[in-house]
């Protein structure tokens, strides 16, 4: 039964929101899990233990709790120790998953820590973003589904913290201006190798901020509503904004 929900999940046709004459929204919120789900089940494979060291308020833990709780794979997560538990956090705890918190909590300490842990546990670990090799391929196929749908508009906006899903935007979308809203740590960005059509975008948000921004739809404050509230400020004739979660 627990195979036959994940199935179900990657069967599940975008919704494509149109919230304006010329601003379409990519609505992932409305997907267990969220855009990552979309490549999840694909890169864990057979495996039945799945370490992760991410931010508090990171969208990636989150959704590997949602595939543990479909498919019954044990999820440990690593995070920086703080007073209070994140929402997410407290959703993952319902989902199933292990919080394990690391102090002290910066990101390379916390990613170190997860990455010790799986190896001594023989767990897969999964870098932040999940940007791997196996990730790549499912999600551009997913991506070519809405452009066969709807065209190439003439902007792309999202939110982007490893990178990967500007590069997949890019790739799936040769003929639209990628704005990838840069969310996280500047250097991982900077370290980046986009397609021509990828421009990165700075936000004067620290990850940990939140945005006061609204949006029409679910979205996470500390992540996509950054780049929407972006987003809404272009003068492009066509936008597609891509929400990965609510």
């Amino acid at each position: 039964m627990a195979e036959m929900k994940i199935e179900h999940i990657l069967a599940r046709q975008p919704i494509i929101d149109r919230v304006s004459t010329r601003i379409a929204v990519v609505r992932e919120d409305l997907l267990p899990g969220g855009s990552k789900m979309r490549f999840l089940p694909y890169v864990v494979g057979d495996a039945k233990h799945i370490v992760f060291g991410g931010p508090f308020c990171g969208g990636a833990p989150y959704a590997l709790s949602v595939l543990g709780r479909f498919t019954g794979k044990k999820i440990t997560l690593f995070y920086a120790k703080r007073a209070q538990l994140h929402a997410r956090q407290a959703k993952a705890i319902d989902n199933g998953a292990e919080l394990r918190f690391v102090d002290p909590g910066y990101m390379t300490n916390v990613q170190a820590k997860a990455r010790e842990f799986a190896a001594q546990s023989g767990a897969l670990f999964l870098p932040l973003g999940f940007d791997v090799p196996q990730a790549v391929e499912p999600f551009v196929a997913f991506m070519e589904r809405i452009k066969r749908s709807i065209g190439s508009p003439e902007e792309i906006w999202c939110a982007t913290g490893s990178g990967m899903l500007a590069r997949c935007l890019g790739t799936a979308f040769p003929d639209s201006r990628i704005m990838g809203v840069a969310v996280g740590l500047k250097s991982r960005h900077d370290a980046q190798q986009m397609p021509p059509n990828v421009h990165l975008v700075e936000t004067r948000y620290k990850f940990e901020e939140e945005t006061k921004a609204s949006s029409p739809f679910p979205s996470c404050r500390n992540y996509d509503r950054k780049a929407w509230e972006q987003a809404v400020r272009s003068t492009a004739k066509s936008i597609l904004f891509w929400n990965v979660m609510g």
